[in-house]
């Protein structure tokens, strides 16, 4: 797989393009520097091809992380910027589904996962706010342990492309609200399953779809409050051929549909 940051250069490359650079621009420094703990609601769900759903996954999730942000150049027309962020997470939660064998199951299952994102963009001041569509990439990293007799673990990896648009309005001399909206497409996904009962080793590769993500906030002082959401689609991989264990047959396996919601809530603190 090819690095995160190996996609920098081409991004910076697009932003000098498609931006002004103001007369007599120069490094701005650190824009922001937040630290903050999460808490989120997650839902899972997997689908067959006729629709009717084979498993649903609910439960929170804890994590922490930190964000920087950094004015590249900063003109009198606005300000390349260039952001990071980074997190981890894990909780667990409770699955509703059924065995291979159609059996319906009730069990457990542990997520511990990592977050990390970065994006160029180009900061438009007017009055009292400010104006940021931006691009970057994403890159997340999971494992899913289903508990219980036939359960397994998971190691999944999503990279994604990102296009969106961020805001922020003074309120107070102390206190801004700002808004984010986002368009991602995961463009290279990898569910990795090394115990599967009865097959050993499977690795599939879920289809790429177009999903959103979204956050609103307020910073007061150097206290940050934020509510997001994020939503995932993954549809459903191409088959692979897995010869069993225990007997010499070829089996098929396919990653279903899945879809995946998260619903969130960071408190945090600003060092910037």
């Amino acid at each position: 797989m090819r690095s995160v940051s190996g996609y920098l250069p081409a991004l910076a490359v697009l932003l000098v393009l498609s931006t002004p650079v103001a007369e007599a621009a120069g490094f701005g420094g650190i824009r922001e520097a937040n630290l903050y703990p999460f808490i989120q609601y997650f839902k899972w769900e997997e689908f067959e091809r006729d629709g009717s759903r084979l498993l649903k996954e609910t439960g929170p999730e804890y994590g922490a992380g930190g964000e920087i942000r950094l004015d590249l150049l900063k003109g009198d027309a606005g300000a390349a910027t260039f952001a990071a962020r980074q997190e981890l997470f894990g909780g667990v939660v409770d699955y509703d589904g059924q065995l291979q064998d159609g059996t319906p199951h009730k069990t457990d299952v542990t997520y511990f996962g990592s977050y990390s994102e970065l994006d160029l963009g180009w900061t438009i001041p007017y009055r009292n706010m400010t104006i940021e569509p931006f691009s970057g990439v994403s890159y997340r990293w999971w494992i899913r342990d289903l508990q219980g007799s036939g359960g397994y673990s998971e190691e999944w990896y999503s990279v994604a492309a990102l296009l969106g648009v961020r805001s922020k309005y003074e309120l107070a001399k102390e206190t801004r609200f700002w808004v984010s909206g986002t368009a991602k497409y995961p463009f290279s996904n990898r569910n990795a399953i090394d115990d599967y009962p009865g097959a050993g080793e499977i690795r599939l590769s879920p289809g790429s779809a177009w999903s959103a993500a979204a956050e609103a906030g307020i910073k007061y002082k150097q206290l940050l409050v934020s509510i997001y959401y994020e939503g995932f689609i993954f549809p459903e991989s191409d088959p692979v051929l897995i010869r069993s264990n225990t007997h010499a047959t070829l089996s098929s396996f396919v990653q279903p549909r899945s879809e995946a919601e998260i619903y969130g809530l960071r408190v945090g603190w600003s060092f910037k």
